[in-house]
């Protein structure tokens, strides 16, 4: 007789993390199912609440719902490709994102409308207030919570994505030669050239990093969205950026699915004072030694919390000893790695602060982002090393934020 071993216990570890490489590996289906879900919630909670009639009939509304997941699970992958055609298929892929990002969100606060606020008036009708009572309670409460919500939703798309905060922050940096004491680095990331940000608008941006006058100029990736088509007029328009001891830049994922050596050739011919670091240093052009170094994304698993690179391990072997090295990075997730191979700063994006964010204690932030890294936004130190991870010039997906501005960072080194 046989046995056969039992499986060992999954750990929460490692169910989150397969929740998170199925949600984020089918991430579009998921949103288009989750879509249709919240769509029939929103009548239902529109025909009781607001009206005041009775609800959907049972089967009548799980119809209804299985017809909206199918068209939405049905559409969705049309509006994709819809993006790359530009015009008017393009304008309409943006507005159904718009509006389905707002009833996901309006669907979010019905649902907690009901699980929470209802079971409490029930509770205090039961004891006392008398029904009629407790559901005129439930009403104004539950319409005040998605009011708020869907206001706070059409103020992200408007002016809450339109907002660039110019932060300014002071990096101590061990080693710093004293004449480069206050020595000053714009940091650019996540253009999404392509995504909202080009023409004009990409202009205007390269003017006011300009206007900074700082003394270095670094982009740490996702420069173009995914389209081909806005590399050489994004690379034309970028040539305009200047800087004392120069401009810099490495590649994110997004420039992967762009192609990478369509961005690497675009920026060489057309853009030649950026200078692309791939996984290489530059003595910069100072009599004290300083230098900066860039690594460049794999463009791969890029919802994973960990990351190692092996090009920074590589890099690492022939780390100056003579003055800082200034790193960049796509990815904050690389920034452990970075901390224990000793490089003294990094400076990260990928995140874009979450887009959407919720105050949470200590001036921190409940964000979308926290789903792949904790290292989501601002300033973080480990083992002598410091990481700044701006929330980014542009967006990805829907052009959507609350409280998380673009932001143009100014590093000060101190």
């Amino acid at each position: 007789m046989t046995t056969q071993a039992s499986a060992p216990p999954v750990s929460g570890f490692e169910l989150r993390s397969t929740l998170r490489r199925v949600f984020f590996g089918n991430m579009w289906r998921t949103l288009a199912g989750l879509l249709g879900v919240m769509q029939i919630l929103v009548v239902e909670w529109g025909v009781v609440v607001l009206l005041g009639r009775d609800g959907l009939d049972a089967g009548l509304g799980f119809g209804l719902a299985a017809v909206l997941v199918v068209g939405n699970l049905a559409t969705v992958p049309l509006l994709r490709r819809a993006r790359m055609y530009g015009g008017e298929a393009r304008r309409a892929a943006r507005i159904y994102m718009a509006v389905g990002i707002t009833t996901l969100l309006v669907g979010l606060a019905v649902a907690v409308s009901w699980l929470g606020l209802f079971p409490v008036t029930a509770v205090l009708g039961w004891i006392g207030l008398g029904e009629e009572t407790a559901f005129m309670l439930f009403r104004g409460l539950s319409v005040g919570l998605v009011g708020a919500v869907a206001f706070s939703a059409v103020w992200a798309f408007t002016g809450g994505q339109q907002r660039v905060d110019r932060s300014h922050v002071r990096v101590p940096i061990p080693g710093l030669h004293e004449a480069h004491r206050g020595l000053e680095i714009v940091h650019l990331t996540d253009l999404h050239i392509g995504n909202g940000l080009e023409g004009e608008r990409l202009d205007r941006m390269v003017a006011d990093a300009n206007e900074l006058d700082a003394d270095l100029i670094v982009l740490t990736g996702d420069i173009f969205d995914f389209d081909p088509a806005y590399v050489e007029d994004g690379a034309k328009r970028l040539a305009g950026l200047r800087a004392r001891l120069g401009v810099f830049a490495v590649l994110g994922n997004h420039d992967t699915y762009t192609g990478t050596e369509h961005v690497v050739d675009h920026l060489a011919r057309l853009a030649p004072g950026i200078r692309l670091l791939r996984d290489e240093y530059v003595r910069l052009p100072v009599p004290d030694p300083l230098y900066i170094a860039g690594i460049e994304d794999p463009g791969r698993d890029w919802t994973n919390r960990s990351v190692h690179l092996e090009a920074l391990d590589t890099l690492a072997e022939s780390m100056p000893k003579d003055g800082p090295v200034l790193l960049l990075v796509h990815r904050p997730q690389a920034f452990p790695q970075a901390a224990d191979l000793g490089f003294p700063l990094m400076l990260a994006g990928h995140t874009h602060g979450g887009q959407l964010a919720l105050p949470f204690r200590r001036g921190q932030t409940v964000n979308l982002a926290r789903v792949m890294t904790t290292y989501t936004r601002g300033l973080y130190q480990m083992n002598g090393t410091t990481m700044y991870v701006s929330r980014g010039i542009g967006v990805a997906g829907p052009a959507v934020r609350f409280n998380c501005a673009r932001e143009m960072a100014t590093i000060e080194l101190v």
